[in-house]
């Protein structure tokens, strides 16, 4: 044997049933770290790819650049792929038409459409001046295909074009412009705006060849050409991600998975301190014979210490291959099963930062975790372990205390506070658990209420007046839930700044009718009052809280000739629309208050199984109104809740878990340690259940 440290292997053989609760502790620790490391670095690639099919794969935008300052901008040996654009129209009021119909013009290289917005094409880019790519839509719009001819009516004459191809761009923005979109090449363009008299306002689009470092690549670009921030747009959804835009709202996650880290290291210290606390206790004497055959106690320290490391060698892979393993299945789940903004995620990526975080946090935690045990080993006397008194070297200051419990439960509670250290680390370990378990209960609290479309009043579709009055006949709402699968309706009537007097004070209000079904499901958030007064034709409402407009119970509020007094005032419900304070009564009120009106709005509950039947019932009862169908949001929104939700939970859970194998490992522990004494116990008379409460004491 060269050195003690030669006995660490042999030793964890031996000792590899008392050391077993340690390194599960380690693993659940690399799991949980690795797991949310790599399901962040997974969510953050799902999102960049997200951003980069919504809002186009490019880093930064040029404008009001000149174009001979541009060009060498563009050629810089930092740029990867760069586009000319310009836009005619883009309000779609100019008087741009195919067919009658709105056409809003593009000038753009074909790299724009092809490598930076990556439109899924038909056909081709145009080449020349007399042919244009449309937007997908213009297909089934127009009626037409690639090859066939188009007439462009412009303020300033007509233009005649072949289509060369078409580009699956924005649906969304196609249908509101009742239009389509033209796609030119630069000589077509040119014509078109100088023929109209349209002041050229050329955007140069560029994506940079690596983007690691792209914050100090952007920065460097401006200074070397004297551009300033009114010159440099950057595509803030994608570098926001990267960690590379001026915006930094998106890094506020990387706190949140540090704090995160913080947590799980605390428990892993708690838990692991705990362990070889208890450990080094039952292996006094070992320590004791090391330090007799010329053992110093740096090189007791440093067994210990390494001895615990040594867990890590199997622990962390272990840990490590767990976490990759859950963040695949939670990968494959979140794309395939919730789907929504999940889409994207990567699958069988491998999270290169996740695993360093897992093996860091492992070796961190055992190393802190290690110091306490490898002192308190080191202080072993020699003497007392040849003498064999090594487990009873502690000074008893007083014995235990049996006046007020039985003897089994004295030496229970007796021994348990004996050791004062494991009574701390214990104690730390059960705060750590109940804390969390209070802070992340109120935290999905917070979100539930962030999230309105997971509330039980959320409707599946909305209606809306067309002009925002109160001109949706009532009638339509009774029709509506008397159709199978509809489970509830409710309306709306609102008045927005409307002139009222509070507390004695000029001033307007919004003014909000809830129906008896709405305010029901409003009574968990009663602040303070009575919410039974706002029923029916009655002289009270009820105020939403506001820091701005704050009311209270029992203000008064006029309105025409009519004082109203508040109620009840509510922590959540409609939102102030013009910055007033917002007040809610009963429809009779509103009714008596204002005359008698439709509704503004109308919401519509539906059941699971609701037919397609029943949905086109409703639009055609709809008809001349806003109409919008929510089921596919709300579903989205409720499944990134449940995400969250069960997430929380599971972390909660393995914090749990890690907290109970310490009080296990420690009860254990502290059984082996006092076997002379229970023996000893027994031997006076002692029966095993007595034995068996102080133990449930510990």
């Amino acid at each position: 044997m060269k050195s003690y440290l030669s006995l660490i292997p042999l030793s964890a053989k031996v000792h590899k049933r008392q050391s077993r609760m340690t390194r599960i502790c380690i693993i659940l620790a690399v799991f949980l770290v690795t797991a949310i490391f790599s399901m962040l670095e997974m969510w953050m690639d799902g999102q960049t790819t997200a951003m980069r099919h919504n809002h186009g794969n490019w880093h930064i935008v040029l404008q009001n650049v000149p174009e001979d300052k541009a060009e060498p901008i563009c050629g810089n040996a930092n740029v990867e792929v760069s586009s000319w654009y310009d836009a005619i129209n883009v309000d779609a009021d100019q008087g741009y038409y195919i067919n009658g119909k709105n056409a809003v013009l593009y000038g753009a290289e074909e790299t724009y459409v092809t490598d930076i917005m990556n439109y899924p094409a038909e056909g081709s880019y145009p080449q020349d001046k007399n042919e244009v790519a449309l937007s997908t839509d213009a297909k089934e719009l127009f009626g037409i295909r690639v090859g066939d001819s188009i007439t462009l009516n412009t303020p300033a004459g007509v233009f005649e074009y072949t289509v060369s191809g078409f580009y699956e761009d924005d649906t969304e923005f196609n249908d509101i412009i009742e239009g389509s979109c033209v796609y030119m090449n630069r000589e077509a363009f040119d014509e078109v705006r100088s023929l109209n008299g349209v002041e050229a306002s050329s955007q140069f689009y560029i994506r940079f060849e690596k983007e690691n470092g792209l914050k100090k690549t952007i920065a460097e670009m401006k200074e070397q050409y004297s551009l300033t921030d009114e010159n440099v747009k950057e595509n803030t959804a994608v570098l926001s991600l990267l960690g590379a835009s001026s915006n930094e709202s998106v890094n506020a996650l990387y706190p949140l998975a540090i704090a995160c880290f913080v947590i799980i290291l605390i428990a892993g210290v708690l838990m692991i301190s705990g362990c070889m606390n208890s450990n080094v206790a039952q292996r006094t004497k070992f320590f004791g014979m090391m330090r007799c055959v010329g053992a110093s106690k740096q090189q007791i320290v440093r067994f210990v210490r390494l001895e615990a490391l040594n867990w890590c060698k199997t622990a962390i892979p272990i840990g490590c291959a767990l976490g990759m393993v859950t963040c695949w299945v939670s990968c494959l789940i979140l794309k395939f099963i919730v789907k929504g903004e999940w889409v994207d995620m990567p699958l069988f990526s491998v999270s290169i930062s996740g695993i360093l975080c897992g093996a860091a946090i492992g070796i961190i935690t055992v190393f802190i975790a290690a110091q306490s045990p490898a002192k308190q080993a080191a202080k072993v006397s020699p003497i007392a372990a040849i003498s064999g008194n090594a487990e009873t070297n502690k000074k008893i200051v007083h014995a235990a205390n049996t006046r007020l419990f039985k003897v089994e439960t004295s030496l229970g509670v007796h021994h348990a506070t004996g050791t004062k250290k494991n009574l701390i680390l214990m104690t730390g370990s059960f705060a750590l658990t109940i804390m969390l378990f209070l802070t992340f209960s109120s935290c999905l609290d917070i979100v539930h209420k962030l999230l309105p479309s997971v509330s039980d009043f959320t409707p599946d579709i909305t209606i809306n007046s067309q002009d925002e009055s109160n001109s949706i006949d009532k009638s339509i709402s009774e029709e509506i839930s008397e159709i199978s699968g509809v489970e509830s309706v409710f309306g709306m009537m609102y008045s927005i700044e409307y002139p009222a007097e509070i507390i004695g004070n000029t001033s307007t209000v919004d003014l909000f009718s809830y129906g008896d079904s709405m305010m029901d499901s409003f009574k968990k958030s009663v602040v303070s009052g009575n919410l039974s007064k706002v029923y029916g034709n009655s002289q009270y409402v009820m105020a939403i809280y506001s820091d701005r407009t704050g009311l209270d119970v029992g203000d008064k509020i006029k309105i025409g000739t009519e004082e109203l007094e508040v109620a009840c005032v509510m922590s959540e419900g409609v939102g102030s629309v013009s910055g007033s304070a917002v007040i809610v009564c009963s429809g009779e009120n509103y009714t008596r208050l204002m005359g008698k009106q439709g509704y503004a709005m109308l919401g519509v509950v539906l059941e699971k199984d609701v037919s397609d039947s029943a949905i086109n019932k409703i639009y055609n009862l709809s008809e001349g109104n806003v109409i919008a169908d929510n089921r596919e949001e709300n579903d989205e929104v409720s499944g990134s809740y449940w995400v969250f939700r069960i997430a929380a939970y599971s972390f909660l859970a393995i914090i749990s878990l890690i907290t109970i194998l310490n009080i296990m490992n420690s009860v254990s522990m502290g059984v082996s340690a006092r076997t002379k004494q229970y023996g000893a116990m027994r031997a006076v008379g002692m029966g095993s259940r007595q034995i068996t409460a102080t133990i449930n004491e510990l």
